[in-house]
């Protein structure tokens, strides 16, 4: 039965307002599923974006500010390793900063009993007998067959250094403020130069010299080595 416009004219107020309210409902649950539904899903997704972006944005930035910092630590460690390679002698300046040596000895009162540089030298290591006997094939064994053989991986080769230890082992005789003033003597000489290995004696009383005590050290310094 199909229903017109009077058959709706006489229904009363309450139904009326029911059928309005009904009507509204459907047209916003048309409105929701079409449209409002996909807008806050493409919102949402929008949203997300943004926050990502902007976290990039701000791991960027701090990447650049850091930028600028690695670059001045860089710049200062460039500087620091130059002003290094002044402190370090090459090989022709060696001979003056031994005469250094000396002349600091001789301003501080003390008297070398032992001055002996010694200049690095590289020799092989030593052979153990017992190694290499237990190393030998013994003449009943059989001989390792291809399959059991194992290789080996090559061990990395080692990085070479830019400089070169210079001990020299010294064994002087003086006061004890004579030898403080060697070492403060030394240690203000332009060149890396330190002092290891510091072992005193007992002080004994010489007549007019007063108390002389024997120190034994290492004055070690660094050659610079240019490998091309």
């Amino acid at each position: 039965m199909a229903i017109d416009v009077n058959d709706l004219k006489k229904l009363s107020p309450k139904v009326k307002v029911l059928l309005v309210c009904l009507l509204y409902v459907f047209l916003g649950y048309l409105y929701f599923m079409f449209y409002l539904q996909g807008a806050m899903e493409r919102h949402g997704n929008l949203k997300a974006k943004l926050t990502g972006l902007q976290q990039q944005m701000t791991e960027k930035e701090k990447a650049v500010a850091q930028l600028d910092s690695y670059r001045r630590e860089a710049n200062a460690l460039k500087e620091s390793f130059a002003l290094a390679l002044m402190m370090l002698p090459n090989q022709k300046e060696i001979p003056d900063l031994l005469l250094a040596v000396t002349n600091a000895g001789r301003n501080s009162a003390v008297n070398f009993l032992v001055y002996e540089p010694k200049l690095p030298a590289t020799t092989p290591p030593e052979v153990n007998p017992a190694a290499v006997k237990s190393a030998a094939p013994h003449p009943a064994a059989p001989a390792p067959k291809p399959a059991d053989a194992k290789v080996q991986s090559p061990k990395p080769a080692e990085q070479e250094k830019f400089y070169e230890d210079l001990p020299i082992k010294v064994q002087l005789a003086g006061g004890f403020h004579n030898t403080v003033s060697f070492f403060e003597q030394v240690a203000r000489l332009p060149r890396i130069v330190n002092i290891e290995d510091i072992t005193m004696g007992d002080a004994k009383d010489v007549k007019g010299r007063g108390y002389v005590m024997k120190t034994s050290c290492t004055v070690k310094t660094y050659m610079f080595v240019d490998r091309k």
